[in-house]
């Protein structure tokens, strides 16, 4: 399950991307409400999770944080989600935050979904039908066991079993 992201600190000079070794502009660190490890993430893994934690599903085009000053002197901290159709929304950071979170649970989802696909096989007609062999079919199918030759049944890919090929070349006879 993800962690709750208690604040994220955006690192303005850059630095290189812990997983890729990249050098990026931004680098934004998570820390975490359990106080855990904190968590370095570059431009596009944001984007990834940001769009992943969009409902209904649309992809992120770009994100920015602002510091805004309000008349009393409180800051507030504010984040603007632009969408590939250049929608634009203005989150406050607990939104933005909870947005990150839920990319980051859809993209384990999928993860999981990947490595542990559903396996539903569709059913077998031949198991799964009422169908009963007729006594013509029955008659035929006699006739065939009775006449086939075991290196022709091979060739037609009909694969009898050792004691059926003895029992054939016996009948024969």
């Amino acid at each position: 399950m993800s962690k709750e992201i208690k604040i994220i600190e955006q690192i303005e000079e850059g630095g290189l991307n812990p997983k890729s070794n990249i050098r990026e502009e931004k680098l934004w660190k998570l820390y975490f409400e359990d106080e855990s490890e904190p968590r370095t993430l570059g431009r596009t893994k944001m984007l990834e999770y940001l769009s992943k934690g969009t409902l209904p599903h649309k992809t992120v085009d770009n994100f920015k944080k602002w510091e805004v000053k309000t008349l009393s002197g409180n800051q507030i901290r504010l984040w603007s989600v632009t969408y590939d159709d250049k929608q634009t929304f203005v989150l406050i950071s607990k939104d933005f935050y909870t947005l990150l979170t839920n990319g980051h649970k859809n993209k384990d989802k999928e993860k999981k979904e990947e490595l542990n696909p559903k396996r539903e096989a569709p059913p077998n007609p031949a198991l799964f039908t009422e169908r009963i062999t007729t006594p013509e079919e029955k008659e035929e199918l006699k006739k065939l066991r009775e006449n086939i030759d075991a290196d022709e049944a091979f060739k037609l890919g009909l694969h009898l079993h050792d004691d059926e090929i003895e029992e054939i070349k016996k009948e024969n006879k």
